[in-house]
């Protein structure tokens, strides 16, 4: 599942490349700070707070905006070099004891039940495209966490995607409508709160959804 993510950042090259990608170009600047600013408001409005797992963190890029609501934040990501420019990226950020990083796959993840009272899982599941990897991806962030899953994913219903279709453009990202993430999530003990919220109907795809955590026992989705 995660081979050809680590083929592409698990390298030096390729990772240092990732931490950069989003100062390339004015348009690139603008994205991300929508993305961003998408972001603290999906963690405002699940009350995001305490112990939060970054996963996958890559760069860091979004640590700093999980930490303005946290206590303290487990940055991890699967390869050790996108972990080492995480830390870098972030080692002017005044975190104190409030961050720490790790090497760990997202789909085993080196902690017990419950240990985190929110997560945030960032730009992974548009990479996957089996069913039962998204699931084994929702399944463990659900065990790990007590609340609230903040996580994104490629909106299929949005206008940019149904234009690349239309073209027969193929791009490496599943793109899947808000229903059948919902659906898949549910399964896995994860509850969509509310409509996703789209970074841009017209030109993007990226879409940013709050989940409940299901406590066991208290009914499906």
């Amino acid at each position: 599942m995660e081979r050809h993510l680590h083929q592409r950042y698990g390298s030096e090259h390729g990772a240092r490349a990732y931490r950069h990608k989003y100062e390339r170009s004015l348009s690139r600047r603008l994205s991300n700070r929508r993305e961003l600013a998408i972001v603290d408001r999906a963690l405002a409005e699940a009350g995001v707070r305490g112990r939060v797992l970054d996963c996958p963190c890559g760069a860091g890029r979004l640590t700093p905006t999980i930490l303005s609501h946290a206590d303290h934040v487990t940055a991890i990501d699967l390869s050790g070099a996108m972990v080492d420019e995480a830390r870098d990226a972030l080692a002017a950020l005044d975190a104190g004891t409030r961050l720490d990083f790790a090497v760990a796959s997202v789909t085993d993840l080196p902690f017990e039940d419950d240990h985190f009272d929110a997560a945030v899982c960032h730009r992974l599941i548009h990479h996957l495209a089996d069913a039962s990897d998204r699931a084994a991806v929702f399944r463990e962030l659900a065990r790990v966490t007590k609340t609230h899953v903040v996580m994104s994913f490629s909106d299929a219903t949005t206008l940019k995607h149904r234009l690349q279709s239309r073209r027969g453009r193929k791009r490496r990202r599943v793109a899947l409508p808000p229903e059948q993430v919902r659906e898949e999530a549910a399964r896995e003990g994860l509850v969509l709160r509310g409509a996703p919220r789209r970074l841009n109907g017209l030109f993007s795809l990226v879409a940013v959804a709050v989940f409940d955590v299901r406590v066991e026992g208290t009914g499906g989705a």
